[in-house]
């Protein structure tokens, strides 16, 4: 979708523009056909006066539970990823526990994968493709491990424990893919898009006789509202967009525990 492939300095303004021009269309639209019917109806500010407040508790708090939600699964993702970098961690630090050569290639595998994550899975999910390949790397962490035969009750107890911590690494990767396409559903974005329209709407029935001073408060609640439309949007896909989850931990993990530990 374009408006995730843009940087952020040129989708904002954009997204924001595009939906202010729209809001002052409303208005211009709707403007003569106000001034003419409002005129000696001194009910018309009273009546509009109720419907915009109700209207705006609704929209308002509808808006502000969807905002709330969208950031919700925007940090449990965060969250996702850093359990799967830092089960991974540990796992690599347990590796150095083995002796040669299973230690070494449990830590060549473990780095494979970390970096396949940051140049494969990351460029994947941005374009909400759920990532496959990396499997075949998991695959071969698993072989080193699995094929190891422990000579001793201490590398029996070592292999038991990275075995679990693997386990709990390979449940924290599937959750993390999960996410890729983690959205909002559907019907919610109607009910942003068509309230955001009915505002404008509510907006341009106002009766204001001076044409710049309804341009000018048509246009700040406009503006205030497709910030909050940008950053939903922005917060619904966890991966993709100017505001996204970056491989930021995969990558502090490869040029720190894992470029350390040998």
């Amino acid at each position: 979708m374009w408006f995730y492939d843009l940087p952020v300095w040129l989708s904002l303004p954009g997204f924001v523009l595009g939906f202010l021009l729209l809001s002052w269309a409303i208005l211009l639209v709707l403007r003569r056909w106000v001034l003419r019917v409002s005129k000696g109806n001194a009910e018309w500010d009273r009546i509009l006066g109720y419907a915009m407040a109700t209207y705006g508790v609704f929209y308002g708090v509808t808006v502000a539970l969807i905002a709330a939600g969208a950031y919700a699964n925007f940090t449990s993702v965060d969250t996702l990823v850093l359990h799967e970098s830092s089960s991974l961690a540990v796992l690599y630090r347990d590796a150095s526990g083995f002796p040669a050569p299973t230690a070494e290639d449990l830590h060549v595998a473990i780095r494979d994968y970390t970096r396949f994550v940051i140049d494969t899975d990351w460029p994947q999910q941005a374009q909400g493709i759920v990532p496959e390949d990396s499997a075949d790397e998991v695959t071969r962490i698993q072989t080193v491990l699995f094929g190891f035969e422990p000579t001793t009750q201490a590398q029996a107890s070592l292999q038991q424990e990275a075995i679990a911590q693997f386990n709990d690494f390979v449940e924290a990767r599937r959750s993390r893919i999960s996410a890729t396409t983690l959205a909002l559903p559907a019907m919610m974005w109607i009910v942003v898009g068509v309230g955001a329209i009915l505002n404008a709407v509510l907006v341009g029935l106002i009766e204001v006789r001076n044409l710049r001073v309804h341009v000018i408060m048509a246009g700040l609640i406009a503006v205030f509202v497709a910030l909050l439309i940008f950053t939903i949007a922005g917060f619904d896909h966890p991966y993709a967009g100017a505001i996204s989850i970056t491989p930021e931990y995969f990558e502090d993990l490869l040029q720190g525990v894992l470029a350390k530990q040998r």
